[in-house]
């Protein structure tokens, strides 16, 4: 054995040492050989969301739970046992070449931000991971308002076509009705086939009547109502080579109106497909023995 005194304070058996409590009541060990710290002061003056809690240190964790406050010491470290670290009042000699501390208060940040922080830094699939979903909702959110835009040409154009259809629709029926009032003008300027006195003269009215009429035919567009009108002037050929028969051998001619699939008149069904200032003419066209 030697004779030396033994220091307790270099005893390596962790036993020996009593634990030190923090300001916030929990005790900390501090393992053997290391320099002692003031318990209300961190490893480093670094944020501490920023460094992560050593391995060393089991109430690391705790001193950086969200809520708790903490302080941060500059300064020497051979001041901690100084009156100044204690809070009993400046230290003799204080300024700046002795040494003196300033005393800083830090709040902790959460526990999630700490991790949200640690995670965006640290792991490269995480951050790879989330810089593709950003990619993926930038994508999406392109395409959304592309298709927008496009359903609302689309919506613009539709509504375009139907008002020229529905402009094109008006222009033609005004078209129509012109042309129905000029076949009225021309029939009143002709002698009316019931106004004459023998059968030779009521197949030249009717003749003529034809000839103005085939000029109101050939501009309509329909070809249903074209049809119709043809038919009607065909009859009307027909009882007009009749009554020259009549003149001739004295034969009595008649006029047979056409007629439609239902066995009715098929001048009803003209004037239903045509204007309502065609309705006149066609009256007096589908009667020519009057």
């Amino acid at each position: 054995m030697s004779d030396t005194p033994r220091d307790p304070d270099q005893d390596d058996a962790a036993t020996t040492r009593l634990p030190r409590t923090d300001r916030g009541g929990a005790p900390v060990f501090q393992p053997a050989g290391t320099s002692p710290q003031p318990a209300d002061a961190p490893a480093s003056s670094a944020d501490p969301a920023d460094a992560p809690a050593s391995s060393a240190d089991p109430a690391g964790a705790e001193s950086f739970a969200p809520g708790r406050a903490t302080s941060t010491t500059t300064g020497s470290p051979s001041a901690a046992g100084s009156p100044s670290a204690a809070g009993g009042g400046p230290a003799s000699g204080s300024g700046p070449a002795s040494g003196s501390r300033s005393r800083v208060t830090v709040r902790a940040r959460p526990a999630w931000w700490r991790r949200l922080a640690g995670s965006g830094t640290s792991d490269p699939r995480q951050r790879r991971r989330r810089q593709w979903f950003v990619a993926g909702i930038s994508i999406g959110a392109a395409l959304i308002v592309i298709a927008l835009c496009a359903g609302a040409l689309a919506v613009v154009d539709a509504v375009s076509d139907v008002r020229d259809s529905a402009s094109d629709a008006r222009e033609n029926r005004a078209l129509r009705d012109q042309n129905c009032l000029e076949l009225e003008r021309r029939l009143n300027r002709l002698i009316p086939p019931g106004s004459t006195s023998t059968p030779a003269g009521r197949a030249t009215t009717i003749r003529d009547e034809n000839s103005a009429v085939r000029i109101y035919v050939d501009e309509i567009s329909d070809a249903r109502s074209q049809d119709a009108w043809r038919q009607i002037l065909d009859a009307r050929a027909v009882f007009a080579d009749a009554l020259d028969r009549q003149a001739k051998s004295r034969t009595p001619a008649f006029y047979v109106p056409p007629r439609n699939a239902g066995d009715a008149p098929l001048a009803d069904d003209l004037i239903e497909w045509s204007p309502a200032a065609c309705a006149g003419p066609i009256r007096r066209l589908a009667v020519p023995d009057l």
